[in-house]
């Protein structure tokens, strides 16, 4: 018989420990790869949503620049400007890249109307270039994902942050300049 109230040797204390590090190890390691198989199988349809939530948001600066308020659109078209990473579904490209285009064009034409015909967009040009480099960066990382360059996808990664900053300070630059010709035509 067993007796109840000796203490666990130190060889079984050590053993139960290892196995509870191994276990919450291969728990955690299998939880990774069921994480990782739902975003390879679902991760295209987030990143979707999310640009439907972006191209919802535009859509609310177009009702308010047929309702007239254009300070109002500039601000909600200065926000809609979809950044965020594209990792699983290479095919919403081309709609970004289309979308960006119509937002720089409402931009744009929110311009032409505060500005009546006066606006000078410096930015503009520029934004419309980094938006483009930006889709040519995505592309390349979609090659480097098919070739498993892990290095190449690396370091587009690291240029689509840096590219990222840029598009958000030429953007802002160009709402205030879009704000900025209104203030000229009313006050000057």
């Amino acid at each position: 018989m067993l007796s109840i109230d000796a203490p666990p040797s130190p060889l079984t204390l050590l053993f139960t420990a290892m196995l509870i590090v191994i276990s919450i190890g291969i728990i955690g390691f299998l939880l990774f790869l069921v994480f990782s198989a739902f975003l390879h199988s679902f991760g295209g349809s987030f990143e979707r949503a999310a640009f439907r939530r972006y191209s919802t948001r535009c859509g609310r600066g177009d009702e308010l620049l047929e309702q007239g308020d254009f300070a109002g659109a500039v601000q909600i078209f200065g926000e809609a400007f979809f950044l965020k990473p594209i990792r699983h579904d290479s095919t919403l490209l081309s709609d970004i890249g289309n979308y960006h285009t119509g937002l720089l064009s409402r931009l744009l034409t929110v311009a032409d109307e505060m500005g009546k015909g006066r606006a000078r967009l410096p930015s503009l040009p520029d934004a419309d270039r980094l938006l483009a480099e930006r889709l040519e960066l995505y592309y390349d990382y979609f090659r480097a994902r098919k070739d498993n360059d892990t290095d190449r996808m690396r370091e587009d990664t690291r240029r689509l942050r840096d590219n990222e900053a840029q598009v958000r300070v030429v953007v802002g630059r160009l709402i205030n300049e879009i704000r900025s010709s209104e203030e000229r035509v009313l006050y000057h």
